[in-house]
């Protein structure tokens, strides 16, 4: 599974650390988690890790796996972390090396989830090559602030069928009309 989102600032990475532990956690899956986000990387960030190598290391210098990947304290999950940003993320993302680590993991562990933090597609090339290597894509869209348009046009330039859905990040529910209408308005009115 891909998780991206149309641009950046959205909270694609914290979606997609919080859906990685809560499948480890509730589900009770193995999980992979790879910061497929070479430019920007921020997941191992989000579990408490400093510099670390990670995919890019991998990729570009024939680094062994296993070292790469981090433990972080959830039984059940494991981190790639992206490591050092490198010149060249595009063709490291779509290179036969990325191809054969996705396809790997994928053959060896079939009880393991594998999600992808990614770049958003509009501004790298990076996810419309991780798009061909996954089943299915997470959007994450940041309510008030992602264009309709922008998130239409990315749906159809990853292809209807690869979306799984969408999250709705940065909803104030308080400040919603439903909320208004059924909580605090029109119903409620003394």
């Amino acid at each position: 599974m891909m998780v991206t989102s149309v641009g950046p600032g959205e909270g694609k990475s914290f979606v997609a650390a919080n859906l990685a532990v809560s499948v480890a956690q509730h589900v009770n899956w193995n999980v992979l988690l790879i910061d497929c986000d070479l430019r920007r990387p921020s997941v191992h960030r989000q579990f408490g890790f400093q510099n670390v190598a990670g995919l890019s290391d991998y990729l570009a210098n024939g680094t062994d796996l296993q070292p790469l990947l981090l433990k972080t304290g959830i039984e059940k999950l494991t981190i790639l972390p992206a490591g050092k940003p490198p010149d060249n993320p595009s063709e490291l993302l779509s290179s036969e090396r990325m191809s054969a680590l996705l396809d790997e993991a994928a053959t060896r562990y079939k009880d393991r989830l594998i999600i992808l933090d990614s770049p958003p597609p509009q501004m790298t090339a990076e996810s419309g090559a991780l798009a061909k290597y996954v089943e299915g894509v997470l959007l994450v869209i940041k309510y008030g602030s992602t264009p309709k348009d922008s998130a239409k046009e990315l749906i159809n330039k990853l292809g209807r069928n690869k979306i799984l859905g969408a999250v709705i990040n940065n909803f104030d529910a308080g400040s919603s009309r439903y909320h208004r209408k059924y909580y605090g308005g029109e119903y409620f009115r003394q």
